[in-house]
């Protein structure tokens, strides 16, 4: 009998510390959620100047995807919350990132130019990951030296400057900002399948799938924004 009793004492005793586990898992899962988009906010503030730029293009995004609208439902189409993924989400500044352009002919006697890489981030990486920005690409850089290479792709000389473009929107303008963070976000979660700063243009067919459903909730943040600022 008292061997019986131990047995269920020590029953009850692993049922409470299971309970007890579980209990304190959902807490501090509870406690961390709100307090992902605190602690990036301090990050960014440590950035200083490009912190402030990259916060306010995030407060835009945050804007966009928080309304249910074009944006946010195809976003929605890869995962349920891309708010709040984009809210977990980190930034780092690659300060010795490329700041060339290149232009070239094809075999056509087309003119190609490839600018400098806005953001990089990983394909599916999900909530919590990270997102590198180019401190010399166009979410920070309007214009870029112009290198223009010969016919075979190899010898390359300055050729004066290029206004740098994400889309049709000149770099280092809040349009420019938003779409490059959109982009990253697709990626993030597999809404858009990944790419590179090659001459080969996925990069710029996933901007364009971006502004297609985008287009116009960037317009009104970059509106709603100027207005609040006058």
């Amino acid at each position: 009998m008292t061997r019986l009793l131990f047995a269920l004492r020590q029953q009850v005793v692993a049922a409470a510390v299971l309970v007890g586990l579980l209990f304190l898992s959902s807490a501090v899962h509870s406690e961390t959620e709100p307090n992902r988009g605190k602690r990036v906010v301090l990050e960014l503030s440590a950035l200083g100047k490009h912190g402030d730029e990259i916060t306010r293009a995030r407060d835009q995004v945050l804007e966009i995807l928080q309304q249910q609208n074009a944006c946010t439902a195809w976003f929605q189409e890869s995962d349920p919350d891309p708010a709040e993924v984009f809210r977990s989400l980190h930034f780092e500044i690659e300060e010795r990132g490329p700041s060339r352009s290149y232009g070239m002919r094809n075999s056509g006697g087309e003119h190609l130019f490839k600018h400098p890489w806005g953001a990089k981030s990983f394909e599916n990486a999900g909530r919590d990951s990270t997102i590198l920005l180019n401190a010399n690409g166009p979410f920070f850089r309007r214009t870029s030296i112009l290198m223009q290479l010969d016919l075979g792709g190899m010898l390359a000389r300055p050729s004066g400057n290029l206004v740098l473009a994400v889309s049709h929107y000149s770099g280092n303008t809040p349009e420019a900002q938003i779409v490059i963070l959109l982009h990253e976000l697709g990626h993030i979660i597999g809404r858009l399948p990944e790419d590179n700063d090659s001459w080969d243009g996925r990069s710029g067919r996933n901007t364009s799938e971006v502004l297609r459903h985008c287009k116009a909730e960037t317009r009104a943040a970059t509106h709603n924004s100027s207005k609040n600022n006058n």
